[in-house]
């Protein structure tokens, strides 16, 4: 079904897409959130953290398997959460465990499209921890998170979302106005209230709200949506999936912070190289 096809026969409310979405998907880690704050607390002691971590033996599981894979270049094996926290640090740790949260929460993983988004939405959250003017706290989690509004629309379209997708990037189209022609809001808007769903910190909610957004510096939390708007051009522009918005920039166009990035070939190589990295700790 082409894009006119598509938008002829589905149409909703953000409201009823946020709802159904909602519904169908696992919540997002509650102690994945509750980890996020604790960690900010430069008081806090592994035994809190590990002991967070085991609350939830799925998460538990997986944490323990990305820390045992070959992405952090461990001598020995990590037998408990604790262990990975002395292992691999208190923040990096972190970071694993709402990788891990996020992978549970993914439908049709072996699919083109989920593996295409999956792969685009760590690339983001690499680069957006990278590109942080100042050290910022979730930078990493919000370029991680700032997809999901994708999550709600092909849950709650399927395979059309996905040919809306394909029709837009593919005629150079801005893929928000044709989500929005079709389904009365957009990916990003989504994002925005998902996040608040999940509780999760107010600059995060406003990074994902905001990712296409360019000028956002100066409202609550903009260093961080300035970090993921980066993360998530270069990670497009470099082959890592596609929002579908970017890639309707021309390179001469580009702020200067995303063509700095884009310029440094080394870089974009690491990219690459942790993004592999991640997806094979999860296999």
């Amino acid at each position: 079904m082409g894009l006119v096809g598509t938008v002829s026969t589905l149409e909703t409310s953000a409201g009823d897409v946020t709802r159904q979405f909602l519904k169908r998907l696992p919540a997002f880690s509650p102690v994945a959130v509750q980890l996020m704050a604790l960690v900010a607390d430069e008081n806090v002691s592994f035994k809190e953290v590990a002991k967070l971590i085991s609350i939830d033996p799925a998460l538990s599981g997986e944490t323990m398997r990305m820390a045992n894979s070959g992405l952090f270049g461990r001598r020995q094996e990590v037998h408990s959460v604790l262990h990975a926290i002395a292992m691999v640090g208190l923040q990096r740790l972190t970071r694993i465990a709402v990788t891990a949260a996020l992978w549970r929460g993914v439908p049709n993983r072996t699919s083109p499209f989920m593996k295409a988004w999956w792969r685009h939405s760590v690339a983001t959250a690499l680069i957006a921890e990278h590109s942080a003017v100042v050290p910022i706290d979730h930078a990493y989690t919000a370029g991680l998170l700032h997809g999901v509004g994708q999550l709600a629309l092909i849950e709650h379209a399927g395979q059309d979302y996905v040919q809306l997708v394909h029709d837009s990037v593919s005629n150079g189209l801005s893929l928000e106005e044709a989500e929005r022609r079709v389904y009365g809001t957009d990916h990003a808007e989504l994002a925005g209230q998902i996040l608040q769903a999940w509780g999760l910190p107010e600059t995060v909610r406003e990074a994902g709200a905001l990712h296409h957004w360019p000028g956002t510096s100066q409202k609550p939390g903009g260093n961080l949506t300035a970090a993921v708007q980066i993360g998530c051009t270069v990670a497009e522009h470099i082959g890592f999936g596609a929002c579908g918005c970017h890639r309707l920039l021309a390179s001469e166009d580009f702020p200067g912070p995303i063509a700095e990035v884009l310029s440094n070939a080394p870089l974009l190589d690491v990219f690459a190289t942790e993004v592999n990295g991640v997806e094979c700790s999860l296999m």
